[in-house]
């Protein structure tokens, strides 16, 4: 029986990796690995979810997320949705990526955090350069990559690469990583044209524990500091080939999923925890509300005010992830069918995935505030979430006005190109 051409290209590709340098024992395990389907994930989250709730006050008290977190994590194949074919994963719709995201958040938004953005360099490295592909996987396709895109390293041009110095704060996850993704302009003449990543490994950094907050508290995003490394060609990608999506990890890696812009991909992938907490500081809500009394004697599942707040803050978050799922399914669409997308509708869903981290402070707030007076004491879960969704206003990812301003002169006709859109 012949192989259909999707299993003949994974084949070659697989074959061209082994060639390349790849481990034969595990191209043969990956080959054979069978993929669970969304659904199967969403319910191995849901069924996580108790574990991850009892997790949390450890989380928070490490200042980071407990190892054996990131095991199941690992174990539960949930590193994979978004990674290559080619090195074990399942290049799946990233939607599959986003709702386990939100499902993790609803009980622990620091691990939701630090798995959101740590997994999600699972999809840029599959669009790096095959050589740093080989680097980073070669001999565990497991092994994870923590970042932070801020400009803040030094480069000197010198021959095959660059020498690289710099300190990056928020590396969210760093514990558990063993490459780094660092932000960097090359040419400041040029500006966000030459913006790249630099992938660095771990031997070449340090971890600096810096991580002290007032939420957010188990995510681990901690300082890295980098002390004149080398950075060779093949590990930089450009902001602008994500941008325009020439990547040059499409000759290894050319699924639909791979061909949708790295601004899409990761800004959702910063919004998406705030989503699922705060479903989860509804969830707690409701519950709290089944048996809350006022003092005045006022039953809360009673109250008028009660109700409305359930059924509005319940329809604010449907229609949240129905926009991002329509957006998403929308741009997949265009890859699948090997189609640009269009640069308005970019930056409209670009506009509209910054607007979500605002509405759920607002609208965890308000869940606060009408939880009563009981959210002033330490450990409470509805103010617990809030605080967390709170700290992720302040991700540059997160703030709206300039997507805001990007769209209002895509609408009135003037060019409005945003590389992060």
């Amino acid at each position: 029986m012949p192989l259909c051409k999707h299993k003949v290209g994974y084949l070659e590709r697989s074959i061209a990796r082994l060639i390349f340098g790849g481990a034969m024992s595990q191209e043969l395990k990956n080959i054979k690995e069978s993929i669970p389907t969304p659904e199967d994930l969403y319910q191995k989250a849901r069924e996580l979810q108790p574990t991850l709730r009892a997790r949390a006050a450890k989380a928070a008290e490490l200042r980071c997320v407990p190892p054996e977190t990131i095991q199941d994590f690992k174990d539960l194949g949930f590193f994979k949705i978004v990674q290559a074919k080619s090195w074990g994963g399942y290049e799946m719709n990233p939607m599959v990526f986003y709702k386990v995201t939100g499902l993790i958040a609803e009980a622990c938004m620091s691990s939701a955090w630090a798995f959101s953005v740590v997994a999600v360099h699972n999809w840029q490295i599959s669009v790096f350069d095959q050589q740093a592909q080989q680097d980073v996987w070669g001999k565990d396709p497991s092994v994870l990559i923590s970042s932070s895109y801020a400009p803040k390293g030094m480069v000197t041009e010198v021959e095959g690469g660059y020498q690289v110095s710099g300190e990056w704060d928020w590396s969210s996850g760093s514990d558990h990583c063993d490459w780094f993704f660092g932000g960097a302009i090359l040419d400041f003449s040029k500006g966000l044209e030459s913006f790249v990543t630099l992938l660095i490994p771990r031997s070449d950094y340090e971890i600096i524990d810096n991580w002290h907050t007032y939420g957010l508290k188990g995510t681990g995003s901690k300082k890295i500091k980098v002390e004149n490394a080398f950075v060779p060609h093949h590990r930089i990608h450009y902001l602008k080939d994500a941008f325009e999506c020439k990547n040059p990890g499409y000759e290894m890696n050319d699924a639909p999923v791979f061909k949708l812009p790295f601004g899409q991909i990761f800004t959702h992938s910063v919004a998406i925890p705030a989503l699922g907490a705060y479903q989860g500081a509804l969830n707690e809500f409701i519950e709290g509300a089944k048996s809350r009394v006022s003092s005045f004697g006022v039953e809360a599942k009673t109250n008028p005010k009660t109700l409305s707040l359930a059924a509005e803050s319940q329809t604010e978050i449907d229609l949240m992830w129905n926009t991002i799922e329509s957006n998403i399914n929308a741009m997949m669409a265009c890859a699948e069918a090997n189609q640009p997308i269009d640069i308005a509708d970019r930056t409209r869903y670009r506009y509209q995935v910054s607007t979500v981290n605002d509405k759920c402070v607002n609208g965890a707030l308000k869940l606060v505030k009408a939880s009563g007076g009981a959210t002033v004491y330490l450990g409470h879960e509805v103010t617990n979430k809030f605080l967390d969704i709170m700290m992720t206003q302040v991700h540059v990812a997160n703030i709206a006005d300039p997507f805001a301003a990007d769209l209002g002169m895509s609408m009135l006709g003037q060019p409005a190109v945003n590389l992060m859109s």
